[in-house]
C-alpha cells in the first residue's frame, strides 16, 4: 500500500450539483452529469493523484451497478468500478455504490444492495476491484 500523501488538487463540488470541477498541476477539469453525483473526493496514493466520482444510483432493477469512476488528475478516466460479485448469492441484488468517505487517506466506498443492507470496501488500484469488504454499520 502507498503511504498517505497530501492531495495536490482542489475539488469544487457541492452536494446536489451536476457539475464537478477540480484543478491542480495537471490543469482544470470539469465534468457534467445528468443527475447529481452521490460523492466526489480526491486522494493521493502511490505517487498519483486520483479523483473518485460516485455517480447517481439508477433505482431500476437489473441496471448496471458500476456507478463509480476513478479519474486521473488530468480528467481522463482511469477505470470504472464494479461492486464485487461475491457480496450476495445473486449479484443482481447489488444495487451499486452509494457513497464514499475519506478514511485513512483513501476512499472507503459504501455499496448498497436491494435485499441485504449495505457493504463497505476499498479500491485496490492494482487489481482495479473492491477489496476488504465488510457489512457497513
Amino acid at each position: 500500500m502507498g503511504e498517505e500523501q497530501s492531495v495536490n488538487v482542489a475539488v469544487d463540488w457541492t452536494q446536489g450539483s451536476t457539475t464537478v470541477r477540480w484543478s491542480g498541476p495537471a490543469g482544470n477539469v470539469e465534468k457534467g452529469y445528468r443527475l447529481p453525483p452521490q460523492a466526489v473526493l480526491a486522494w493521493r496514493q502511490d505517487g498519483e493523484t486520483l479523483v473518485l466520482v460516485v455517480e447517481a444510483l439508477n433505482p431500476a432493477p437489473f441496471t448496471p451497478s458500476n456507478n463509480a469512476v476513478v479519474y486521473w488528475a488530468d480528467g481522463s478516466e482511469r477505470f470504472r468500478l464494479h461492486p464485487p460479485h461475491d457480496l450476495l448469492r445473486n449479484p443482481d441484488d447489488v444495487h451499486g455504490f452509494y457513497d464514499a468517505i475519506p478514511q485513512g487517506g483513501r476512499p472507503l466506498l459504501i455499496m448498497v444492495t436491494r435485499t441485504a443492507g449495505d457493504f463497505q470496501g476499498r479500491i485496490n488500484l492494482e487489481s482495479v476491484d473492491i477489496v476488504d469488504t465488510n457489512t457497513w454499520h
